[in-house]
């Protein structure tokens, strides 16, 4: 006896002509798609997508594929200008659209949302979804370098983000605002889609501690080492707190960054990792520990996407301090879940440390209302309903077929 099935888009039809839709989800790392995007490829899944992967196979690629997720490898160099390198990354991203003809591509990372959408027209692929998880040196950046790069890339920006097949997702609104501004894209084609989301209940605190002080005060730094997180300005608060007789213990977890022109020099970890009052813990798999473990946690960030690290912290009932930037002022309600400081400001830095530190009760109730604030917002079964429901309105509209030479994207 035959069945009639419900499609990922809702529809009723007869098993025997059934096609489950195949979505290809692109990054310039494996790691981003096994640390970030993993619960989304099992939701995926577990609504009848065929789910594959492409991205660069690296110490992570073993673990997607032991999920049971084809990745198919990626020939892109993540910090390259070369350009042909660049042209060869494209000619490959192609090639494996063309080859796989998935119903909808969705790219994370820049190289992957600008490649793809190329790669994407050239196949002929009509449903796009590019993920912006942060605007990075080209629209930051105030070097005579970044002004000129981004004068130069501008236009292949905008005929990427406002090409007609192109649904552009933003994790905060401030990155939004600007591109819109810069006339890159537009809110037809814009969607706010707050981070990758938490596992709440893998984020949970296993006790109520929040406030209740180790001794020496144990300040969390939960980010790569690079020079944009704010590493410098935390390491300067914590020398003048140090001079001042503030018995504190600095715990570093983030590694080098090497595919990163602002990353710390090995000499410069070797300094941090002589200091006696610095653990530097690398890259930690298990975070939820190191959070525990932590009293305060601090991530004076330039400027983030949505930093996950102060989502889990948060989850975790850590109190927070950071910068009052975007990425992280969307995580952080100052004065009622976190302090939010100036940037590059390592004096205002000594001073919320110092008001926590002597406030006990006020840190307990910033963490209680982090953890609702991820309750309410963040978690990952609210953020992978938004994404879905980006999927399922793609896939349910109609094709808008032109002639491949007409147009630019």
């Amino acid at each position: 006896m035959c069945c009639n099935l419900i499609t990922p888009l809702g529809r009723l039809v007869p098993a025997a002509k059934q096609t489950a839709p195949k979505v290809l989800l692109v990054s310039n790392t494996s790691w981003y798609l096994y640390n970030f995007r993993l619960p989304l490829l099992q939701n995926l899944r577990a609504h009848g997508y065929v789910v594959e992967l492409v991205a660069p196979h690296d110490a992570y690629t073993a673990l997607l594929e032991a999920e049971g997720f084809t990745v198919h490898p990626w020939l892109v160099a993540r910090s390259s200008v070369n350009p042909l390198s660049e042209a060869h990354a494209l000619i490959d991203l192609l090639r494996i659209y063309r080859r796989e003809t998935p119903d909808l591509v969705h790219h994370f990372t820049i190289k992957a949302c600008l490649y793809g959408t190329i790669a994407a027209k050239g196949a002929r692929i009509y449903r796009v979804i590019n993920a912006v998880t942060g605007l990075g040196h080209v629209f930051l950046g105030t070097r005579k370098r970044s002004r000129l790069l981004r004068t130069a890339i501008k236009p292949v920006y905008r005929a990427a983000f406002k090409a007609r097949r192109s649904t552009v997702v933003f994790q905060n609104s401030d990155d939004q605002e600007t591109l819109i501004q810069l006339g890159i894209t537009d809110g037809e084609r814009a969607r706010l889609i707050r981070g990758s989301g938490v596992d709440i209940n893998r984020f949970k605190p296993s006790a109520d501690s929040a406030g209740q002080f180790h001794d020496p005060l144990q300040v969390l730094f939960p980010s790569r080492l690079i020079r944009e997180k704010g590493i410098a300005e935390l390491l300067q608060a914590c020398r003048s707190l140090w001079a001042n007789g503030v018995e504190l213990e600095l715990l570093v977890a983030g590694a080098l960054d090497s595919g990163n022109r602002s990353a710390l020099t090995p000499a410069e970890l070797a300094e941090l990792r002589a200091n006696q009052r610095i653990r530097c813990l690398g890259h930690v798999e298990d975070m939820q520990l190191v959070y525990a473990a932590s009293d305060i946690v601090v991530l004076p960030s330039w400027r983030e996407g949505l930093s996950r690290a102060l989502i889990e912290a948060a989850a975790m009932e850590r109190p927070i301090i950071t910068t009052d930037v975007p990425g992280c002022r969307d995580v952080v309600d100052h004065g009622i879940s976190g302090l939010l400081v100036p940037q590059r400001d390592a004096r205002s830095l000594v001073l919320a440390i110092r008001l926590l530190l002597e406030n006990s009760a006020l840190a307990k109730r910033f963490g209680k209302a982090a953890r609702q604030k991820v309750v309410s917002e963040f978690q990952v079964s609210l953020v992978n309903e938004s994404t879905m429901q980006q999927y399922s309105r793609l896939l349910a509209a109609s094709l808008d077929r032109k002639p491949l030479l007409k147009g630019i994207f």
